[in-house]
């Protein structure tokens, strides 16, 4: 029985170690893209009913709905946004240096902080302009400028 759970066993890991990629395969170009193309504002704040299985004041989140301007020559992305979608009695709460800002980049890059610049999907305060730096999969980089300010 040990002989054929060994010859099993062998013949498993020759399975799972094997590849089917042959070699010589032709290298595939990078992407070169370094842009931010889409990005949100959320608030979140405690609502009023609580967690059943924690006991704990349940958190809320809304995304603000906004208008967006993408300046590829200058790296500058903007976000306008309105506070209509925050429940009523939460808007006088609101503070761009509490808010979160999430983004969307270009396939296969990165994004890091450059400076204070808070860190993205978490809160952090957005009451000045900050700069991220973009690097593509190629390692081309950009040094984008975010700006959150109200619609007006």
């Amino acid at each position: 029985m040990k002989k054929y759970f060994t010859i099993m066993t062998a013949c498993l890991w020759a399975v799972l170690l094997s590849s089917c990629l042959d070699a010589n395969l032709e290298d595939l170009e990078e992407y070169s893209g370094c842009d931010i193309t889409n990005g949100d504002v959320y608030w979140r704040y405690y609502g009023t009913d609580k967690n059943p299985g924690s006991g704990e004041t349940e958190v809320k989140q809304v995304r603000l709905a906004a208008a967006r301007t993408q300046d590829t020559e200058n790296c500058v992305y903007t976000i306008r946004y309105v506070t209509d979608n925050i429940p009523e009695a939460e808007r006088p709460n609101f503070t761009e240096s509490k808010a979160m800002v999430v983004v969307t980049i270009s396939t296969a890059s990165t994004i890091k902080p450059i400076g204070d610049a808070p860190k993205l999907g978490v809160p952090g305060d957005w009451s000045k302009d900050h700069q991220y730096e973009v690097t593509a999969a190629d390692g081309t980089k950009k040094m984008w400028t975010i700006v959150v300010e109200p619609y007006e």
